[in-house]
């Protein structure tokens, strides 16, 4: 009998089959074929044919034949449909008629650049090198001395070392004739604003130097592909997503722990998953949860430590390469990881997807799941429901789940703290000049009419005038990143993003990385730096904070029967002021503990709800607690928001009010996590009706009495989710999108 088939028949026959809530088959397909186009030339037929290729998919004959009619193209595929191979086919085949043509490359991590430079090099044709911030200045020299065919870069090196340095790369700019940028859904948010500015000002040195390259787009499933390839680059795009390619089966069961410990639920299926032969991959939604899962195997089953490892952002790109390798040669079993495997990196082929937590989007989700059943090898899907509120909403809805179409990919290409940090840098590059409205709206160059930039004197030209800015950008958040250094060794053990040090490397806090706990000793702020040594303790920690919001403008309103919403810009101040320590086992509080930290202050782009008082006079008729209803509601609006909109819970922010005052009533906020904003609660502005009747259903199908973290509690709360009254919320949900008391 098939391993998974007998998998599965154990699940159904074991104490996990009552927590079943649903299991699905979903059928293989045949592929869809045809013959290899003619224009192609016979040494790239000859290399298809020696390995073993001797038709293409439709969909890769399609996107060759578009990019013979000279498009741009986005390709957006499933995972494993062979998008690589047409922009590589046709780039080849152009290159061999040509060979003076050159082709750049761009990956958003270097595990997938070295993972696509093994396979360039399977062609055998023409040079090819990386080009990134692993490689060595000797071999920098000799790729600016003499350039290959094709640079492998990813957006940070382009930014850094290539645009900046523009003057040395002539040769290679002006004959640039193909733009590859690969999983392009990963640019979303920050990272994605970030680069749609690097893309324009490539795009502004290709002009310079005489060539106007076509852009080749890889994505994963993503919903109106051409708009947002389009918003990515500022040229227009023909999308191919209609896949011919081939598939196995594929079985889901869909598990609910209930109020049981999702952990403890889940070693047992993840090491019997193991037992039963199958390569497993585990998707967590946090890398602390990664590493709790990986120690906590561990520690049960110890002789499942050589076949098991974590795998998450923040690992050096050693630890991580020699991860990746593993996988692929088989001497891992299992891998338990963050987003950061989700990218078609190469680690073999796996059986096993266990979803612990639903992804957050639908694209992501299908994006992981494409990590298993590579071709027409059958695969198992599991989905491991935590007390979430999108969890259970698909747990409820499991048809959703198959149903709902991919979600839009959200950037922000005007967040005037981003658009000014890459004018700053284009100007250094090139002077801007009118020619620029070609890459820029009227409303972005206008900010080079502040005083940091000075105009030439016959007010032709645009120079800014300070120090190398370059340097001052981190393409992934927006601040700088922090290294991570233990005592005892002084060693880099690992990185953390600005943002995030306050939350999870404040003094005292307890850091896990691969497995190994160490406690936070202090932050040198000066040198970006946190200093850690090595702990052996049962707890973890976690901080509190509280919040100040002031709103600078109304840009958007609308009323929704009694109720005023509003989108427009706040400033958000942040306070952290204690941890607490807590049991692992059984998250008992231990201890509570002050912390002196300097507070954080930005603009961000909000929406808010003003509740009408006489809402509040009703919930108190009712002997409803107000303030806990009105911060049930904002948790819950949170804990919904990314069904409808792309976004991870913790791109979003929210703070609710009992009075502000500035509204003079009762009012909840829900913003972009991110100085300056990236589209996210814009867009729920736009869908608020939806997102409140989705959070109304959430709440009220919950079965819990009071309250849990899959309706109203909030991993992220900072006041430790305190009040909260679920009922006054059903009632607060009930009269708002029913705007009747």
């Amino acid at each position: 009998m098939d391993k998974i088939v007998e998998f599965i028949k154990f699940l159904k026959n074991s104490s996990f089959s009552q927590k079943i809530k649903d299991i699905r088959e979903i059928d293989g397909k045949e592929e869809k074929t045809t013959d290899i186009p003619s224009f192609l030339s016979e040494r790239l037929k000859e290399f298809l044919k020696n390995n073993g290729i001797n038709s293409l998919y439709l969909h890769q004959v399609e996107g060759l034949e578009r990019l013979k009619e000279g498009k741009n193209i986005i390709i957006t595929t499933p995972t494993g449909s062979g998008k690589t191979l047409i922009y590589n086919l046709f780039i080849l085949n152009e290159m061999l008629k040509d060979p003076s043509i050159k082709a750049l490359y761009i990956f958003p991590t270097k595990a997938l650049t070295q993972n696509q430079l093994k396979i360039l090099k399977e062609f055998n044709l023409f040079p090819c090198e990386i080009y990134d911030g692993d490689t060595p200045e000797e071999k920098r020299k000799k790729i600016k001395r003499n350039f290959p065919s094709f640079i492998l870069t990813n957006p940070d090196m382009l930014h850094m070392g290539i645009l900046h340095f523009h003057e040395r790369w002539r040769n290679f700019f002006s004959n640039l004739k193909f733009i590859v940028i690969d999983e392009v859904h990963i640019y979303r948010g920050i990272f994605g604003s970030q680069v749609a500015h690097i893309i324009r000002r490539l795009r502004r040195i290709c002009n310079l130097y005489g060539s106007n390259p076509k852009f080749i787009l890889s994505s994963a499933t993503i919903k109106d592909s051409e708009n947002f390839a389009e918003q990515l680059t500022g040229v227009k795009f023909t999308s191919i997503s209609e896949s011919s390619s081939g598939a196995g089966k594929r079985y889901f069961l869909f598990f609910d722990p209930g109020f049981d410990s999702p952990y403890n639920f889940a070693i047992p299926i993840i090491t019997e998953s193991l037992k039963f032969g199958l390569s497993t991959i585990v998707f967590t939604k946090s890398r602390k949860t990664t590493e709790l899962l990986q120690r906590w195997i561990v520690e049960k089953d110890p002789y499942l430590f050589p076949l098991i490892s974590s795998y998450r952002a923040g690992y050096l790109p050693e630890e991580r390469r020699e991860i990746e390798k593993a996988l692929f040669e088989g001497n891992l079993k299992g891998v338990i990881a963050t987003s950061a495997l989700e990218l078609g990196i190469d680690i073999g082929n796996l059986d096993c997807c266990i979803l612990f937590g639903y992804p957050g989007s639908i694209t992501s989700t299908w994006q992981r799941i494409g990590r298993v059943g590579r071709g027409k090898k059958d695969s198992i899907v599991i989905f491991i429901a935590l007390q979430d509120a999108l969890d259970q909403y698909f747990l409820r809805n499991p048809d959703e789940f198959f149903k709902r179409s991919c979600e839009d990919v959200i950037i922000n290409f005007e967040n005037e703290i981003i658009a000014s940090s890459h004018l700053k840098c284009a100007s250094i590059e090139i002077p801007l000049s009118k020619e620029d409205r070609k890459f820029y709206p009227e409303s972005i160059l206008k900010i080079a009419e502040r005083g940091e930039f000075l105009t030439s004197k016959d007010g032709k030209l645009i120079y800014y005038i300070g120090k190398n800015p370059h340097r001052e950008i981190n393409l992934r958040s927006i601040g700088e990143v922090f290294s991570i250094i233990e005592l005892s060794t002084e060693k880099i053990i690992g990185e953390i993003e600005e943002d995030k040090v306050f939350y999870e490397c404040h003094p005292g806090a307890i850091y896990l990385h691969r497995g190994k706990k160490y406690e936070v000793i202090f932050i040198d702020f000066e040198r970006k730096r946190v200093v850690v040594e090595k702990k052996n303790v049962d707890y973890y920690t976690q901080p509190g904070w509280w919040e100040e919001i002031e709103i600078i403008s109304e840009e958007k309103h609308k009323k929704i029967g009694k109720c005023d919403f509003y989108f427009g810009t706040i400033e958000v101040t942040k306070q952290i002021t204690e941890y607490e320590k807590r049991r692992e086992k059984d998250k008992t509080l231990i201890s509570r503990h002050q912390l002196h930290l300097p507070p954080q202050k930005f603009k961000t782009q909000s929406l808010w709800l003003e509740i009408p008082e006489e809402f509040i006079i009703y919930l108190k008729e009712k002997n409803y607690d107000p303030h806990g209803s009105i911060h049930a509601t904002e948790h819950s609006i949170i804990g919904i928001f990314p069904v409808e909109i792309t976004c991870d819970r913790w791109d979003i922010g929210g703070y609710s009010f009992p009075f502000h005052k500035q509204t003079e009533k009762p009012t909840i906020f829900i913003y972009d996590g991110y100085p300056g904003g990236v589209g996210i609660s814009k867009k729920g502005f736009e869908r608020i009706w939806k997102i409140l009747l989705l959070a109304r259903e959430c709440v009220e199908k919950c079965k819990c009495e009071n309250g849990c973290p899959s309706c109203i509690q909030s991993p992220k709360c900072g006041n430790n989710n305190r009040p909260l009254d679920k009922k006054g919320c059903i009632e607060l949900l009930k009269i708002i999108s029913e705007s009747s008391i």
